[in-house]
């Protein structure tokens, strides 16, 4: 099932996700991620954490040896619900190595260069 375009009709699905710890299903999820071994995970802060489809995403498979980097923003810049997110995907990232998330605005490009480059991800 999509998620509604409408901003309001999607948030209430949202928070009824987040209340119910429910895990959307996901289209044509890939079989596997052999192959990887970093992991790159955006999403935007919906209702205080991840949206719960991003626990299905790492839920679904065994992360052992992948290094997993989360990125997120939000209209309110709240570092208590990064805090919050990075919680649910550590969890959910099992086995991976999750390390410190990205939360700065878009246009922070010193920041995101920044973290790409501590982070040693640069090309």
């Amino acid at each position: 099932m999509a998620y509604p375009e409408d901003y309001n009709e999607c948030g209430d699905v949202a928070l009824e996700e987040r209340d119910s710890n429910a895990r959307p299903e996901i289209q044509n999820l890939p079989e596997s991620l052999d192959g990887y071994d970093t992991l790159f995970i955006g999403y935007p802060i919906w209702w205080h954490t991840a949206p719960m489809i991003i626990g299905t995403f790492l839920e679904n498979y065994d992360l052992t040896g992948v290094d997993v980097y989360p990125f997120s923003q939000s209209a309110s810049m709240d570092e208590e619900q990064f805090a919050n997110s990075m919680d649910f995907v550590t969890e959910s990232a099992g086995n991976g190595t999750v390390h410190d998330g990205l939360f700065v605005d878009e246009s922070d490009t010193e920041a995101i260069q920044a973290y790409v480059s501590e982070n040693g991800l640069g090309i």
